[in-house]
C-alpha cells in the first residue's frame, strides 16, 4: 500500500474480534502497576514482566521496534517493554478520540452542549452542509462527511508531504473549518469512519468553553486523572523529547505526526502509564459508566459506538476499546469492564498491534 493512502486513513476504525478487553482503578493517582509489577529482566532491550515479553517478542522482530505493553487485573498494572521504558512517549493516534469523547460527556453534564445540537451552533460553519450534522452523529461516525478533506489540491498537498516522510496535517482552526465547509454530506448513509467529525466535535467543544482544544483535554482530562507524561504537540516542534521516533510499515523512519487543528482526531501523545491510569479512570474511577460508553447507537455486526468508543458484548463480557494508527505508529486500549481486565499495547511501528492486543487480553481471560 502506498505510504500516502495508508496515512489518509489514518486513525482508522477499530475492527478487532470479539476476544478484547480491558480493565483498571482509581485515576488520578499513579497506575498501581509501578511497585506491583514482578522483578523486571533485561535481555537485548527488553525488560519488565517476563511473561507478557514471552508472549509479544515474536511481533516485534525488527531492529527498530520500540514497544510498550500493560495489562490490567486483580493484581493490579504490569508492563513489559522493548526498547523502550516507562518515560517513553508514544502517539496514540485514534485512541485520542474516545478522549474526546469522555469530553463530549463532560460537556453535556455541564450544560455547555446538548448532544443533539448541530455542530454549526459552535463552528463558523455557515450554511454549509456540514453545519446542520449533530454532535451525536459525529460521535457515532454517522454524519455522513468524508473521513478526511476531499478536495484535490488537499488531497495532493497532503499526499506529497506523506511521501517524503513528513507530517502534512498542519491546518490552523479557520482553515480546516474552511474544508470542512467545502465536504459533500450524505445524510442516512449509517456509520461512515471520519477523522473530520471527530476534528470538529472536539473543537467545538472548546469553542462552546470558550477555549482551545489542547486547553480542554489537558484541564478536563489529562491533569485531573493524572496523565503527566501525555501531551497534545500542535506542530513538530512541540514533541516531546521522549517521543519514540516512527517508522512506515516499510520500515523508513517518518517525522512525527502533529495533526494540529485535527488533534481532537488522533493528536495525543502519551507514556504507557498514562493509557493504564486512563483505563482505570473507565473502570473504577470517575470515567466509570459515562455517557461516552453507555449511549450507544448500533452500528451492525453486533457493534455499537457511544461517544467515539467501540462498545461490544462478547458473551457475558462488555468490551470497550479503541484502536490508533499514524503514519509510524500504531496503538489499541482494550477494556473488559465487566471482569475489570484491560491490555494495552503501544508500537513505533505503522502496522496493526490489534491481534498482540487480543492476545494479552485473552491471556488474562
Amino acid at each position: 500500500m502506498r505510504r500516502s493512502q495508508t496515512r489518509l486513513r489514518l486513525l482508522g476504525p477499530l475492527a478487532l474480534s470479539a476476544c478484547l478487553a480491558l480493565s483498571g482503578c482509581v485515576a488520578g493517582a499513579p497506575a498501581t502497576g509501578a511497585d506491583s509489577t514482578p522483578p523486571a529482566t533485561t535481555d537485548g532491550g527488553t525488560s519488565g514482566d517476563a511473561e507478557l515479553l514471552r508472549l509479544i517478542r515474536p511481533s516485534f522482530l525488527a531492529p527498530t521496534d520500540r514497544v510498550a505493553v500493560a495489562v490490567i487485573d486483580d493484581d493490579g498494572v504490569r508492563t513489559a517493554f522493548i526498547d523502550a521504558d516507562h518515560s517513553t512517549t508514544f502517539e496514540i493516534g485514534s485512541i485520542t478520540k474516545p478522549f474526546t469523547g469522555e469530553l463530549l460527556a463532560l460537556a453535556i453534564e455541564r450544560g455547555e452542549v446538548r448532544a443533539d445540537d448541530p455542530v454549526g451552533r459552535y463552528l463558523d460553519l455557515g450554511d454549509a452542509p456540514v453545519a446542520s450534522v449533530t454532535l451525536r452523529d459525529l460521535a457515532a461516525h454517522r454524519g455522513g462527511i468524508p473521513t478526511f478533506p476531499t478536495d484535490p489540491e488537499w488531497v495532493e498537498r497532503v499526499s506529497a508531504a506523506i511521501e517524503s516522510g513528513e507530517d502534512g496535517i498542519d491546518e490552523t482552526v479557520d482553515e480546516m473549518l474552511a474544508e470542512a465547509r467545502g465536504v459533500e454530506v450524505a445524510p442516512g448513509r449509517g456509520f461512515s469512519y471520519s477523522n473530520m467529525g471527530a476534528a470538529l466535535v472536539g473543537q467545538a467543544l472548546a469553542a462552546a468553553a470558550g477555549t482551545d482544544y489542547r486547553s480542554l483535554v489537558t484541564e478536563r482530562l489529562l491533569e485531573p486523572l493524572g496523565l503527566d507524561g501525555a501531551s497534545l504537540p500542535l506542530t513538530g516542534e512541540e514533541v516531546p523529547a521522549s517521543h519514540a521516533g516512527g517508522f512506515a510499515e516499510d520500515g523508513d523512519a517518518v517525522a512525527p505526526s502533529s495533526l494540529a487543528a485535527y488533534a481532537p482526531a488522533g493528536g495525543i501523545d502519551a507514556t504507557i502509564d498514562d493509557l493504564a491510569v486512563f483505563a482505570q479512570a473507565v473502570l473504577d474511577g470517575p470515567l466509570t459508566g459515562s455517557a461516552a460508553q453507555s449511549d450507544l447507537i448500533e452500528v451492525g455486526d453486533g457493534s455499537r459506538i457511544g461517544y467515539f468508543w467501540n462498545v461490544r458484548d462478547d458473551g457475558e463480557h462488555r468490551i470497550v476499546s479503541h484502536n490508533g494508527m499514524t503514519l509510524g505508529f500504531a496503538s489499541v486500549l482494550l477494556i473488559d469492564t465487566t471482569d475489570g481486565t484491560a491490555a494495552i499495547v503501544l508500537s513505533n511501528r505503522q502496522a496493526s498491534v490489534d491481534d498482540v492486543g487480543a492476545t494479552l487480553l485473552a491471556h488474562l481471560g
